[in-house]
């Protein structure tokens, strides 16, 4: 069976990083990487760390507006899929490279596999959202990772014959990294720094007002403790065009590599983000996970108790985050929470996919 796999940003390469090394055992695999992300720091950084092989196709689409980028790939990919007619074509998560390869199959009525199904934020302001509905309706073979995307899904009339229950890549990205960096214990390491660890990049929180807005919350939680800030591109422009006031105390980097930034994670006291794969890898890592959004795809971390849901109201977030340093003992509680964590994920798609 010949299957194309579409990607093209960070935490499309990372959680595929597990299943593309079993889908070429398996499978006669075509690599396609549209280029969403493209900066050293973004994207090779993360081939070189995860030993994936090098794709068959790249397309340099770079940045632009959201049609820009889809239909530009859709350009490109409806060529490429024609020249190399897969029996199916895969697709992850819910960015502008899966929408645009998801599309591009459905023109060509080649099925396509949707890892990452299933998953909700119900704030249809979030491009995201809108590209996971998209790329659900149109899949013939969705692969969910959680009882809640199943639930989603039924709701929303997609036949059970599509769906898959599997869990989640993550969890298989994380410990193949891991076991590649030789990093045990991650969360023991008692000589560490004391430090949160803060991302955004989500295109509601950096318009001006939004980003302005949070990161003066962050200013004054540094000033009772460290805050380490990797610094995403396109958060990084806005900052510095506007020149936004950072405090001292908040150290701001490039983009890391994944082995380093899971370092991190797996080191701070705890971590501030609004992305749905950090919040994902803090559940993975046992580190809690305060979520700079009113709304998350990944309620059931939330549900459980492992992540918390803190919006973008500089009150709340200080108050929030003042109340586990002062209370550290809900830190301690936060990870006691015991949180089934389902492995070999990959496996099971791939035995899926040969079967059906």
């Amino acid at each position: 069976m010949k299957i194309v796999t579409i990607f093209g940003t960070r935490p499309e390469i990372i959680k595929l990083s597990a299943l593309i090394p079993l889908f070429d055992e398996e499978f006669d695999q075509i690599l396609i990487h549209t280029g969403q992300h493209y900066s050293y720091n973004m994207d090779q950084i993360f081939f070189d760390d995860l030993k994936i092989r090098s794709c068959d196709y790249t397309l340099n689409v770079g940045s632009g507006s959201h049609a820009q980028q889809t239909g530009k790939m859709m350009i490109s990919l409806e060529d490429i899929l024609i020249e190399e007619k897969p029996d199916l074509v895969v697709v992850q998560g819910d960015t502008n490279s899966t929408l645009s390869g998801a599309l591009a199959a459905s023109k060509l009525n080649i099925p396509i596999v949707h890892i990452e199904a299933g998953c909700r934020s119900f704030d249809r302001k979030m491009p995201e959202e809108i590209n996971r509905l998209v790329v659900d309706h149109i899949s013939s073979y969705l692969f969910v990772p959680d009882k809640n995307a199943y639930n989603n899904l039924i709701n929303e009339g997609i036949s059970t014959d599509k769906l898959f229950l599997v869990g989640n890549t993550s969890v298989d990205a994380c410990l193949r990294a891991m076991d590649i960096f030789k990093m045990d214990n991650l969360d023991n390491n008692e000589d560490n720094e004391d430090y949160i660890l803060l991302t955004l990049h989500r295109q509601e929180n950096t318009s001006y007002d939004g980003l302005n807005e949070i990161l003066k919350a962050v200013n004054m939680i540094s000033e009772k403790v460290k805050v380490i800030f990797p610094v995403h591109l396109r958060t990084k422009k806005i900052i510095e065009e506007n020149k936004i006031e950072i405090s001292k105390n908040v150290i701001m980097t490039d983009p890391l590599g994944y082995k380093e930034f899971i370092g991190i994670i797996s080191s701070s006291k705890f971590v501030l983000t609004d992305s749905g794969g950090i919040q994902e890898e803090c559940a993975i890592l046992n580190i809690p996970c305060l979520i700079l959004r009113d709304t998350t795809e990944w309620m059931t971390y939330v549900e459980s108790g492992k992540n918390l849901i803190i919006g973008t109201d500089p009150e709340k977030i200080v108050e929030s985050v003042n109340n586990l340093l002062v209370n550290s003992y809900k830190i301690e509680e936060m990870k006691q929470i015991i949180y089934k964590i389902d492995k070999n994920t990959s496996k099971k798609i791939v035995s899926a996919l040969k079967e059906y």
